[in-house]
């Protein structure tokens, strides 16, 4: 098929083609409302990047994804939500207001939810089993996406991203796995996105703000959705006045590794979705997937020629990751491993969004002051936990040494031996440049009484323990 010509104007106005995705905090408590949490993290994060996307907007409170989500459901929240958009806005950035129904997917722990979808069929991984939608239904789920971009213009939102892929309510739709009606909703292609369409003239018609789709370029499934048919419904996005499609793959219901990008599965097949689907419908594509270093970057640019970047938990990892791919940036960039050990599965446990690799991500700290007065430290055990403590005490103007009897990196150094968890040596290849640079002084011997007379502070570092 020969290239669609794509007339990409910026019209999303970006200072940057830089986009943080949204990802799931769990900063919120029951009522939905925007915490000092959300606020500090999404602020950390803004000043260098072209758009920041809060993570999914509930449309109603009994169609929650966890227990303390953000909501859009109600006008009280407007106020909340505008705290966090002027927040962002000091820095010259976007804020895209992410809506989502998730159907037969809304969260069955959570008292009160409810469940609908294309099917009375739950997800074979498990799930509250669904009301097969009826035409009220529909209806009322239509009403819902049009009052939350309301609510978004009012809070001051500069984009909405319609939730249209990665299992959700629309692709419950969409997909021929799931779908199984033989009314105007189902059967044929052009059934099967109707709902995704009525959503989109919906919220066009109670908003003025451009709107950008995300979908999944492939569900990776057997008999789910596929390439072919995305590329068709992103002609049709495009013809309805959609900005851009922001391309990734699966299913949170049936491929999550997909969903959440994590290592196991193969980094760059949701850039070759992105890149088939620009050159065959002619519509500018948000690049997402395991963005996670300057090459991935480089080669986005260069090979892929990407409109626009998505970037997720790598800005979680670093928040200066944007900042840092400058070719004259001074510090290191702290490597986001797609292991998915702190952001999901802090969120899953309740403890909200953490990170394996960065121990601020999730809490309140000041900026490192330099001490008032200089102390001769001895950190004991040159593990994670010992470099970053031999870090932050050099940061802070004291004079370290890292005692460490055997390698840096002690017990870590074999996570990432088992198959397809080599990405796990980047966080201690990323601990010795650093020790290197802040030329922090390393003896490599057992520490004893007598090692340590001239030290008037001890660190130990040497209690991990293998999970």
């Amino acid at each position: 098929m020969a290239n669609a010509e794509i007339n990409n104007l910026n019209m999303l106005q970006l200072k940057n083609n830089f986009i943080l995705a949204p990802i799931k905090t769990g900063y919120g408590d029951s009522t939905g409302v925007i915490t000092e949490k959300h606020l500090n993290f999404y602020k950390t994060r803004s000043e260098f990047i072209g758009a920041v996307t809060p993570e999914p907007l509930y449309l109603d409170k009994g169609l929650r994804e966890l227990p303390t989500q953000i909501g859009i459901d109600t006008d009280s929240k407007i106020e909340g939500l505008k705290e966090l958009t002027d927040t962002i806005h000091q820095f010259g950035t976007k804020v895209i207001a992410h809506l989502n129904h998730p159907g037969r997917m809304a969260n069955p722990k959570i008292p009160n939810n409810y469940f609908l979808s294309s099917t009375d069929k739950a997800c074979e991984m498990g799930g509250a089993t669904p009301k097969q939608m009826d035409r009220n239904d529909i209806k009322k789920a239509i009403i819902l996406f049009a009052n939350a971009a309301v609510r978004a213009e009012k809070a001051g939102f500069d984009i909405i991203e319609l939730q249209f892929g990665h299992g959700y309510l629309a692709a419950q739709f969409i997909s021929p796995k799931v779908n199984e009606r033989t009314d105007e909703y189902g059967g044929s292609f052009e059934n099967r996105i109707r709902l995704s369409l009525e959503i989109l003239e919906a919220v066009k018609s109670s908003c003025n703000l451009p709107i950008i789709a995300r979908i999944s370029g492939d569900e990776m499934i057997p008999d789910g959705i596929k390439l072919e048919e995305m590329i068709q419904f992103s002609k049709i996005l495009k013809e309805k006045n959609v900005e851009a499609i922001h391309v990734s793959a699966g299913t949170v219901c049936n491929t999550p590794p997909w969903f959440f990008q994590h290592m196991f599965v193969p980094k760059g097949k949701t850039w070759e979705f992105a890149k088939k689907i620009r050159e065959n419908a002619g519509i500018p594509t948000i690049y997402v997937g395991q963005v996670n270093t300057k090459e991935d970057v480089k080669i986005l640019r260069e090979n892929y020629h990407a409109d626009y970047i998505a970037i997720g938990r790598a800005l979680v990892a670093d928040p200066n990751f944007v900042k840092n791919l400058q070719d004259n940036a001074v510090e290191n960039i702290r490597p986001c491993l797609a292991c998915s050990e702190g952001c999901l599965g802090g969120v899953r446990s309740g403890q909200g969004l953490q990170c394996l690799v960065n121990p601020t991500v999730g809490k309140t700290i000041a900026k490192f002051e330099k001490a008032k007065k200089q102390k001769n430290i001895a950190v004991i055990g040159g593990g994670l936990a010992g470099m970053e403590a031999a870090l932050t005490l050099k940061k802070r103007g004291h004079k370290v040494t890292l005692f460490e009897k055997e390698n840096l990196g002690g017990q870590f150094n074999l996570a990432w031996l088992p198959p397809h968890k080599e990405n796990l040596k980047k966080l201690i290849d990323y601990y010795k440049h650093e020790i290197a640079d802040n030329q922090i002084d390393i003896k490599y011997i057992q520490a004893n009484e007598q090692a340590l007379d001239n030290y008037s502070t001890v660190v130990v570092a040497t209690g991990a323990v293998p999970k």
